[in-house]
């Protein structure tokens, strides 16, 4: 494998921006290059004309992009779906379900190990396993879920499931006050699944219990959830409060410039810190394509939605439905409007989504670390991706090469 060396730009590390550069060997990050300095040894020279090197980028929460829906559940549309994130960023990603049948579950999970396992797996983003948002979550926050395949957990089919995922299920979103929930976890965390509370019409203290019980993370804060509650005149908290007041649960945050408004962007920022969020696309297949009607879910059993090529919506026209998102517009935003430091936005889509997932080979420009790497032009565009230390994809005309 060749040695490679990328230099003059400015590198987006966890606690700042510093100019310089870094080595890879054998897929790895060897050094980093503060400033002008240069390695010993004969290395492939890469000049990226200061533009800004960044880790590759992590989405926990994606159903799909380029026209495909993970939940098609063929070959092709999970590499159509990858290959558009990749363009855009996207060297790591957790394969996102909407509740359905247990025989499109099933086959996700499928393709998940098949693609992981492939001898040209490395061109690709990683998959990092699925994340199953519901079946079991409260049908009055449904959101865009199809409501006839809402379950509850009392039934206890989400034992069918774990043993169908074969150990491919890595995050599991569920409300935390249906009942019967208490042995779903149990399960769950048995199997090592990182639950996530989510579409749920809960209580503070339901969320409360379930930080207790292993829950980590909060589903596309905002979105699908309870907040300020009135019973007999008094005011009390839900779910949203009590993602903002428990410091021991991450949140997701969609932030595609639609779902939250800048405003709600730096109260998140505020309350949560740049360590308490993570950025995910909840793309569907319209990400990446132009303004049309697209199904939401499986080609067989999906719902139509209508994106303009900014947002989906349903059709009513008011309730969103996914995200056409892309990871590079998460930072945009985040840092065009949200008024957040350009590495700080870059940390909410790597090292904090590694560090939810406890991943410590990728998610930071650290020697040792995976080199998978993404060049952001001065638009925040992407530029190049780097898949450990392989160029998988370049925009043309951007990069210089030397030998």
């Amino acid at each position: 494998m060749k040695r490679i060396w990328l230099y003059n730009a400015e590198l987006l590390c966890p606690d700042g921006q510093v100019y310089g550069g870094l080595t890879v060997e054998e897929g790895r990050i060897a050094a980093i290059l503060p400033g002008d300095a240069q390695p010993v040894g004969d290395f492939e020279k890469i000049d990226l004309r200061g533009t800004f090197l960044a880790p590759g980028f992590i989405d926990i929460h994606v159903h799909g992009g380029g026209g495909s829906d993970f939940m098609d559940g063929t070959p092709e549309s999970f590499e159509a779906a990858l290959s558009m994130h990749l363009a855009h960023g996207t060297t790591a990603l957790c394969p996102t379900t909407l509740a359905a049948e247990f025989d499109e579950l099933g086959r996700v999970f499928d393709l998940c190990r098949q693609f992981r396992q492939a001898p040209d797996a490395g061109t690709r983003p990683r998959i990092l396993g699925a994340h199953l948002e519901g079946p079991y979550i409260a049908a009055s926050m449904k959101g865009a879920q199809d409501e006839k395949y809402i379950r509850s957990p009392e039934d206890g089919s989400y034992r069918d499931i774990l043993k169908r995922a074969g150990g491919m299920l890595r995050i599991w979103t569920v409300a935390p006050e249906l009942l019967g929930i208490e042995a779903l976890e149990k399960a769950a965390r048995s199997e090592g699944v990182l639950l996530s509370a989510g579409h749920s019409d809960g209580r503070f203290e339901d969320l409360e219990r379930a930080a207790q019980n292993g829950y980590t993370m909060v589903t596309h804060l905002y979105s699908s959830m309870s907040t300020i509650i009135r019973e007999n005149g008094m005011r009390r908290p839900g779910i949203l409060e009590a993602a903002l007041l428990l410091d021991g649960l991450t949140a997701e945050v969609i932030a595609d410039g639609m779902h939250l408004p800048p405003s709600l962007l730096r109260l998140i920022v505020k309350t949560k810190g740049a360590d308490g969020i993570v950025l995910v696309t909840d793309a569907m297949r319209g990400a990446g394509m132009p303004a049309g009607i697209y199904k939401l879910g499986s080609l067989r059993r999906g719902q139509d939605v209508i994106s303009d090529g900014q947002i989906a919506r349903m059709p009513d026209g008011i309730s969103f439905a996914g995200s056409v998102a892309t990871t590079d517009r998460l930072v945009r935003v985040m840092t065009r409007e949200a008024g957040v430091p350009l590495w700080q936005a870059v940390r909410m889509v790597t090292l904090n989504p590694a560090r939810a997932l406890g991943l410590e080979e990728i998610g930071v420009l650290q020697a040792g670390r995976r080199a998978d790497l993404v060049v952001l032009g001065p638009d925040l565009h992407v530029c190049a991706v780097y898949r450990d230390g392989r160029r998988v994809w370049e925009k043309s005309g951007k990069g210089d090469r030397e030998t």
